[in-house]
Protein backbone atom coordinates (compact mmCIF):
# COMPACT_ATOMS: atom_id res chain seq x y z
CA UNK A 1 0.00 0.00 0.00
CA UNK A 2 2.39 2.32 0.33
CA UNK A 3 4.35 2.60 -2.96
CA UNK A 4 0.39 3.12 -3.78
CA UNK A 5 0.55 6.01 -1.71
CA UNK A 6 3.92 7.09 -3.02
CA UNK A 7 2.85 6.30 -7.30
CA UNK A 8 -0.28 8.69 -5.85
CA UNK A 9 1.88 11.19 -4.38
CA UNK A 10 4.52 11.49 -7.31
CA UNK A 11 1.09 11.88 -9.64
CA UNK A 12 -0.42 14.55 -7.77
CA UNK A 13 2.63 16.53 -7.19
CA UNK A 14 3.36 16.81 -11.50
CA UNK A 15 -0.23 17.17 -11.88
CA UNK A 16 -0.19 20.53 -9.32
CA UNK A 17 3.00 21.39 -11.16
CA UNK A 18 1.57 21.13 -14.61
CA UNK A 19 -1.59 23.51 -13.43
CA UNK A 20 1.16 26.11 -11.81
CA UNK A 21 2.73 26.14 -15.71
CA UNK A 22 -0.48 26.13 -17.80
CA UNK A 23 -1.30 29.53 -15.05
CA UNK A 24 1.41 30.97 -15.21
CA UNK A 25 2.12 30.56 -19.50
CA UNK A 26 -1.31 31.90 -19.98
CA UNK A 27 -1.30 34.75 -17.81
CA UNK A 28 2.25 36.16 -18.68
CA UNK A 29 1.50 36.45 -22.14
CA UNK A 30 -0.56 39.21 -21.58
CA UNK A 31 2.21 40.74 -20.20
CA UNK A 32 4.24 43.97 -21.97
CA UNK A 33 6.60 45.49 -21.46
CA UNK A 34 8.63 43.03 -18.74
CA UNK A 35 11.04 41.83 -21.35
CA UNK A 36 12.85 45.75 -21.75
CA UNK A 37 12.99 45.98 -18.05
CA UNK A 38 16.29 46.58 -17.05
CA UNK A 39 17.71 43.53 -15.17
CA UNK A 40 18.41 43.58 -11.79
CA UNK A 41 21.41 42.16 -9.96
CA UNK A 42 23.08 41.52 -6.77
CA UNK A 43 22.05 44.96 -5.42
CA UNK A 44 21.38 46.50 -1.73
CA UNK A 45 18.49 45.02 -0.64
CA UNK A 46 16.02 48.05 -0.87
CA UNK A 47 16.24 48.12 -4.20
CA UNK A 48 14.41 45.25 -4.84
CA UNK A 49 12.05 45.77 -2.29
CA UNK A 50 8.35 45.44 -2.74
CA UNK A 51 5.55 45.61 -0.15
CA UNK A 52 3.74 41.57 0.24
CA UNK A 53 0.71 43.70 -0.95
CA UNK A 54 1.82 45.00 -4.16
CA UNK A 55 2.77 41.44 -5.37
CA UNK A 56 2.00 41.07 -9.10
CA UNK A 57 -1.18 39.20 -9.51
CA UNK A 58 -0.09 37.42 -11.86
CA UNK A 59 2.77 35.70 -10.10
CA UNK A 60 2.25 32.08 -9.31
CA UNK A 61 4.07 29.70 -6.52
CA UNK A 62 7.39 28.33 -7.86
CA UNK A 63 6.78 24.35 -7.18
CA UNK A 64 8.52 23.27 -3.75
CA UNK A 65 9.42 19.63 -2.26
CA UNK A 66 8.92 21.30 1.26
CA UNK A 67 6.03 20.13 3.25
CA UNK A 68 5.82 22.15 6.33
CA UNK A 69 5.74 25.66 6.85
CA UNK A 70 8.29 27.64 5.64
CA UNK A 71 9.98 31.23 6.60
CA UNK A 72 10.02 32.35 2.45
CA UNK A 73 7.94 31.75 0.01
CA UNK A 74 8.83 31.43 -3.97
CA UNK A 75 6.55 32.57 -7.01
CA UNK A 76 7.38 33.91 -10.54
CA UNK A 77 5.87 35.11 -13.81
CA UNK A 78 7.00 35.15 -17.27
CA UNK A 79 7.60 37.90 -20.00
CA UNK A 80 6.16 35.94 -22.75
CA UNK A 81 5.63 32.19 -23.81
CA UNK A 82 8.85 30.47 -24.02
CA UNK A 83 9.99 29.89 -27.68
CA UNK A 84 13.22 27.65 -28.32
CA UNK A 85 16.47 30.04 -29.01
CA UNK A 86 14.25 33.30 -27.67
CA UNK A 87 15.59 35.09 -24.78
CA UNK A 88 13.07 34.95 -21.93
CA UNK A 89 13.09 36.86 -18.89
CA UNK A 90 11.51 35.46 -15.62
CA UNK A 91 10.52 37.75 -12.54
CA UNK A 92 11.31 35.11 -9.57
CA UNK A 93 9.41 37.15 -5.69
CA UNK A 94 11.45 35.76 -2.32
CA UNK A 95 8.18 36.23 -0.28
CA UNK A 96 9.84 36.12 3.85
CA UNK A 97 6.98 35.83 6.40
CA UNK A 98 6.94 38.90 8.35
CA UNK A 99 7.16 37.09 11.82
CA UNK A 100 10.50 34.65 10.63
CA UNK A 101 13.49 37.13 11.86
CA UNK A 102 15.47 36.43 9.22
CA UNK A 103 18.89 37.78 9.17
CA UNK A 104 19.81 36.86 5.53
CA UNK A 105 18.81 34.80 2.22
CA UNK A 106 21.46 33.49 -0.33
CA UNK A 107 19.26 32.11 -3.53
CA UNK A 108 21.04 30.22 -6.12
CA UNK A 109 19.34 29.52 -9.43
CA UNK A 110 20.61 26.63 -11.76
CA UNK A 111 19.39 26.02 -15.15
CA UNK A 112 18.00 22.17 -15.89
CA UNK A 113 19.06 19.91 -19.31
CA UNK A 114 17.97 22.67 -22.13
CA UNK A 115 17.96 25.26 -20.46
CA UNK A 116 20.62 28.23 -20.48
CA UNK A 117 20.71 30.88 -17.78
CA UNK A 118 22.19 34.60 -19.30
CA UNK A 119 21.94 36.04 -15.97
CA UNK A 120 23.30 36.00 -12.58
CA UNK A 121 23.08 32.60 -10.99
CA UNK A 122 23.03 33.85 -7.39
CA UNK A 123 21.40 36.28 -5.05
CA UNK A 124 22.59 37.70 -1.43
CA UNK A 125 19.89 40.33 0.89
CA UNK A 126 21.42 40.93 4.34
CA UNK A 127 18.68 42.17 6.98
CA UNK A 128 15.32 41.97 4.52
CA UNK A 129 12.81 44.16 5.98
CA UNK A 130 10.48 42.41 7.54
CA UNK A 131 7.03 41.79 5.37
CA UNK A 132 8.67 42.63 1.41
CA UNK A 133 8.88 40.79 -1.10
CA UNK A 134 12.37 40.68 -2.88
CA UNK A 135 12.18 40.38 -6.12
CA UNK A 136 15.25 39.54 -9.04
CA UNK A 137 14.65 39.06 -12.86
CA UNK A 138 16.56 36.48 -14.49
CA UNK A 139 16.84 35.86 -18.34
CA UNK A 140 16.93 32.20 -19.94
CA UNK A 141 17.19 30.89 -23.47
CA UNK A 142 15.64 27.56 -24.09
CA UNK A 143 17.86 25.24 -26.13
CA UNK A 144 14.82 22.92 -26.66
CA UNK A 145 11.04 22.15 -26.16
CA UNK A 146 9.25 20.26 -24.28
CA UNK A 147 8.87 20.94 -20.22
CA UNK A 148 11.98 22.63 -19.07
CA UNK A 149 13.06 23.63 -15.40
CA UNK A 150 14.91 26.48 -13.69
CA UNK A 151 15.28 25.41 -10.26
CA UNK A 152 16.15 27.57 -7.28
CA UNK A 153 17.67 26.66 -4.03
CA UNK A 154 17.18 29.63 -1.23
CA UNK A 155 19.04 29.22 2.11
CA UNK A 156 17.48 31.39 4.76
CA UNK A 157 19.91 32.39 8.07
CA UNK A 158 17.61 33.29 11.46
CA UNK A 159 18.01 33.74 14.84
CA UNK A 160 17.91 30.05 15.49
CA UNK A 161 19.96 28.41 12.78
CA UNK A 162 19.63 28.06 9.03
CA UNK A 163 17.41 26.18 6.65
CA UNK A 164 17.03 25.00 3.29
CA UNK A 165 14.70 25.10 0.68
CA UNK A 166 14.31 24.11 -2.93
CA UNK A 167 11.97 25.26 -5.93
CA UNK A 168 11.42 24.03 -9.52
CA UNK A 169 10.15 26.88 -11.93
CA UNK A 170 8.58 24.39 -14.87
CA UNK A 171 8.81 26.22 -18.76
CA UNK A 172 6.78 24.59 -21.34
CA UNK A 173 9.06 25.68 -24.26
CA UNK A 174 7.30 25.42 -27.71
Amino acid sequence: MKIAQMVWSSRALATIAIATLFAACGQSANRSGAAGQSQQQNRDVKSGHKAADTIDPDMVMAVSSARSSTPIGMKFVLSARPVVGTPLTVTVALIPAPDAGISHIHASFQPGEGLQLQSDRSLDINDPNAGSVIEQQLSVVPQQSGVLSLNATVVVDMEGGSLARSYAIPLIVR
